[in-house]
């Protein structure tokens, strides 16, 4: 046994006996503790060796140290400043990861004074996630991973599968997305240019692809349960602007939503154009299609005001391309929503393309000294990636 020479640096728990009626320390001397080293378990570990340290003072020694949980209690095998007692004491572990499990070592020593100690073995899952994923953005080229690891103390992982499903009501059903079995220590899952085809899913954007990962121990089962939101591409923010035929204002960069004025070639992007709308402004390579009836279309995105809180890039792509570009219209109306495409040279001198959306709010003309048209707007763009 370790012996312990200077009795004060034990924990007062060990050296003392409380009461818990009134909250006084009883003046004797315990001359011992023990400590739980295997403090966590994973929920398959139910065959581990669990270990608690002894420590004593000089004059005292342990010869027995029963463990119990709820009814059931063993003796821990004692060899020299080690305890020793088998997981399968706890019973099954699959289950109690949330509280974990209580248990208590009854400690005979040899001064006749009696000692035991509460603890709380900490269950935790088999399997998780080292990096989730919030969502798959559709048919992007920018990877998405979503990693998985497999962790025990002692236990062997057989295997581990995966299934997916369609949404919360789906039925589950097995996949192998890396084309091999999965590492029973963890792997990296990798989405990129994920579309409806992929893996054979079935996925479009709306859908949510639910992943459970199933770890084989022997007889024993740990499951782990994902799901990812397929989204689209999207601008993130729209911006409020008001297009106004005054000279000193009428030019916009959709760039940096700022205002020149009419003798400024070298900055604007669109302008308003008489009576009431707006065309590109000088040789910016920009042009616009105005959108149609969408009441064909998709639930998420069959009416401009749908489509235009959805932000949906993929969408006015589509929509641009299958429609009639123009560089302008002279008379807009409220609620009216255009697609444009915009092609910028970078600082590098590299071109960018970005599409986006221009939502038609309040056009009001005003007669003062003079007549002025102002076309409230709202706008947003993003280059699909």
């Amino acid at each position: 046994m370790k012996k312990l020479k200077i009795l004060f640096i034990l924990p007062i728990c060990a050296l003392f006996s409380c009461s818990e009626d009134d909250g006084a320390i009883t003046n004797y001397d315990l001359g011992a503790n023990v400590v739980l080293n295997t403090s966590s378990l994973s929920n398959l570990d139910e065959d581990h060796t669990m270990e608690f340290s002894i420590l004593t003072a000089d004059d005292v020694s342990v010869s027995g140290v029963a463990v119990s949980t709820g009814e059931n209690t063993t003796d821990a095998t004692i060899s020299g400043d080690i305890a020793t007692f088998n997981s399968s004491l706890l019973g099954t572990l699959n289950g109690q990861e949330e509280d974990g499990i209580d248990i208590t070592a009854v400690t005979t020593l040899s001064n006749g004074l009696p000692y035991s100690k509460d603890f709380n073995v900490v269950i935790t899952k088999a399997l998780s996630l080292e990096k989730g994923l919030e969502a798959i953005t559709y048919n992007s080229s920018v990877e998405d991973t979503l990693t998985f690891v497999a962790s025990t103390k002692s236990a062997i992982i057989d295997n581990i599968s995966l299934e997916w499903k369609n949404g919360k009501e789906g039925t589950y059903a097995p996949t192998t997305p890396l084309g091999e079995a999965l590492d029973v220590d963890g792997n990296e899952i990798i989405f990129a240019n994920f579309t409806d085809e992929s893996y054979g899913y079935n996925l479009a954007v709306k859908d949510t692809l639910y992943y459970r990962f199933i770890a084989t121990s022997g007889s024993l089962t740990d499951t782990l349960e994902t799901f990812i939101p397929i989204i689209s591409q999207t601008f993130e923010a729209a911006n409020s602007v008001s297009l106004s035929s005054d000279l000193s204002i009428n030019k916009l960069s959709l760039d940096t939503a700022t205002f020149y004025g009419d003798t400024n070639t070298e900055d604007g992007e669109i302008k308003f154009q008489d009576p009431s709308g707006f065309e590109k402004d000088g040789d910016t390579d920009i042009d616009f299609v105005k959108v149609g009836d969408l009441s064909g279309e998709n639930e998420y995105y069959n009416t401009v005001d749908k489509l235009f809180s959805e932000k949906d890039l993929l969408v006015a792509q589509r929509l641009y391309e299958a429609g009639t570009a123009e560089t302008g219209f002279s008379e807009v109306t409220k609620g009216d929503l255009y697609i444009y495409k915009i092609t910028r040279a970078t600082e590098d001198e590299e071109e960018v393309t970005k599409y986006g959306m221009i939502k038609i709010g309040d056009v009001i003309t005003t007669n003062g000294g003079t007549t002025q048209t102002d076309i409230s707007i709202e706008y947003g763009e993003a280059e699909i990636k």
